[in-house]
Parts: C-alpha cells; structure tokens; sequence
C-alpha cells in the first residue's frame, strides 16, 4: 500500500482507464471498517471530487462489516463514483 494516507501521488492508489468503456476502477482489498475517500485528478488535491460527483465535494463514506474486495469505479463525465463488492 500507500506510505501515507490521503497520498494521490501514490502509485498503489491510481485508477486505471478502460478503453471501451471510459470508466476508471481500481479493485482493492480492505479490511472491515470506516473509511473516506475522494477522486484526485492527476496526482494532486488541486482538482478532486467528492460525495455527489462536487467539486471540492465531501468526504465519501464506506463502512465495511467485513473484509471485501471494493472495486471503485469513476465517470470523469458525471464525477460519480460507484463502489461494487462492499460488505
């Protein structure tokens, strides 16, 4: 993982873009717990998305029960992230 939280430059945390469908995801595994994050454009906090695709927007809240395996997926058309495999 990343050295530091809240790291947009760290390798580990780069969403990759899929040609066909123009969506970018990362799939991660996370242990059970209360997490936040953001979208960060381009490696910095100088463009990023929160809840509700706002700029500059809040936090957005994920509460696992359970270990899972989270694939984030964001629309840079909409700024909308979704999550898929959150227990």
């Amino acid at each position: 993982g990343c050295g530091e939280d809240w790291a947009p430059w760290c390798d580990e945390a780069q969403l990759t873009l899929d040609g066909t469908t123009k969506l970018w995801s990362i799939t991660v595994d996370l242990p059970a717990g209360e997490y936040e994050y953001k979208i960060a454009i381009n490696r910095s906090w100088d463009e990023n998305y929160g809840a509700g695709g706002l700029k500059d927007g809040p936090n957005i809240p994920l509460a696992l029960t359970k270990d899972s395996t989270v694939t984030f997926t964001y629309d840079n058309a909409t700024h909308l992230v979704t999550e898929t495999g959150a227990q």
